[in-house]
């Protein structure tokens, strides 16, 4: 990827995932404003049931793939930052919607290579494996029917496709220099794929830790208010009742210059 070589901000972060990543971004976007000295541009293509492959649609709201929404093009526009940061997780929603481990492999090794490219220090989070091992095919069967319910693979053949996932995108990831962070079993309950609320601060420091150290960057969770306002950015591109809508990013800006785009 080429860079517009214009003066940047002092930090960009690009975030992508799907539910976990949703569920944390108000934590995010919160503490890196509040703990990096300087301009901070967050640039982040989540959304709950997130597709690195395809169009995902939940309730009335479709989004773009992570791998070919507008993010990696408005990146081609953007001026270099001085630091860059990148995250990679929730793997999974794929798998769950039909597709095979392969595909999947490619896809998120085509954003870390993206990401290589620009220059960022990333992140990549592996699925859950050590919690999801522990579950039993009923559990599996409530679980998914809950966040994707439809045809249903059976679990010991999903057990195989996530494992393969995982082991695929962990190669890559290694062979590009990124941090890997293996989820700790403590941070999911009954639900194995979703961190809990009370870890949730615990987890994400321990995620991001490696971008500046441990002691640089402090997750805390703000205020309602301010939560609301992070989870109500439009994204650039997406569907409401299958009606295509698009925004102009960044989506909302800061009076020091610090900035939060969503694809």
């Amino acid at each position: 990827m080429i860079q517009n070589t214009e003066c940047g901000p002092d930090y960009r972060v690009i975030l992508l995932g799907a539910s976990n990543l949703t569920l944390g971004l108000p934590r995010l976007v919160h503490s890196l404003r509040t703990s990096l000295p300087g301009t901070v541009e967050v640039i982040s293509a989540h959304g709950h049931g997130r597709s690195y492959l395809k169009w995902s649609y939940v309730f009335y709201r479709g989004l773009p793939s992570i791998t070919h929404c507008d993010l990696w093009s408005d990146l081609e526009k953007r001026p270099a930052a001085k630091e860059t940061y990148a995250l990679v997780t929730d793997l999974g929603c794929d798998l769950f919607y039909g597709a095979k481990p392969q595909p999947i492999i490619d896809a998120v090794g085509i954003c870390l290579n993206r990401l290589s490219q620009l220059g960022a220090k990333t992140v990549f989070v592996r699925p859950p494996l050590d919690r999801l091992y522990q579950i039993s095919d009923w559990h599996y069967y409530v679980v998914k029917n809950i966040f994707f319910p439809g045809p249903t693979v059976r679990w010991p053949l999903m057990r195989e496709y996530i494992t393969e996932v995982d082991q695929g995108v962990l190669g890559i990831a290694e062979g590009l220099g990124c941090s890997i962070v293996a989820p700790n079993i403590s941070w999911f309950g009954f639900d194995p794929i979703h961190i809990k609320r009370t870890q949730r601060n615990f987890a994400w420091q321990e995620i991001v830790k490696t971008w500046r150290g441990p002691e640089s960057l402090q997750i805390a969770a703000p205020g309602l208010a301010e939560s609301f306002h992070t989870w109500t950015r439009k994204a650039s591109s997406r569907k409401v009742w299958w009606i295509p809508n698009t925004h102009s990013q960044p989506s909302y800006q800061w009076p020091d210059g610090s900035s939060l785009s969503v694809y």
